[in-house]
């Protein structure tokens, strides 16, 4: 039972007090006759109870609203003009081989891809029988070399 839960279930109750004066039975809760005074006091007490269960379950207007999801970093994402014969050497924190031979499969995983800051595209036949492409976490130098073409994310 959550606090706001049992705030208003109390305050409820000592409203019940404060209303009918007690001389009432619900279930295990007996509660006798009350004065005058006390019926007063059972009122209050019980209406600040109810108001203090209602105002915990109303959600804060304090915090910050939440802004809206980002989206993907695939679509969020930007990407350099590519960079042909270029080689960006080293940062590499993944590998794969493009079986499908096409520049866009590499530029998309880095796009796609949180930690990935440039990307490296090696032709098939250079380093392996298919296309291989490296993702780096640094933004790495590039040099001229024809087996490659490379790129990074703008942020």
């Amino acid at each position: 039972m959550t606090l706001p839960l049992m705030s208003f279930t109390f305050g409820a109750l000592l409203l019940a007090v404060g209303i009918l004066g007690g001389g009432f039975e619900v279930k295990e809760v007996k509660v006798s006759n009350v004065t005058t005074s006390g019926r007063i006091l059972a009122g209050l007490v019980g209406a600040a109870f109810v108001a203090f269960g209602f105002w915990q379950s109303l959600p804060t207007t304090s915090e910050p609203a939440r802004p809206a999801p980002l989206p993907a970093a695939s679509t969020a994402a930007r990407m350099s003009e590519r960079e042909h014969d270029k080689n960006r050497y080293g940062g590499d924190y993944a590998t794969f081989d493009v079986a499908t031979d096409r520049i866009e499969d590499c530029e998309g995983k880095c796009k796609a891809a949180e930690q990935c800051v440039a990307w490296t595209y090696v032709k098939p036949g250079f380093s392996r029988p298919n296309a291989v492409c490296w993702l780096k976490d640094v933004v790495p130098a590039n040099s001229d070399n024809d087996c490659c073409v490379s790129g990074t994310k703008i942020r």
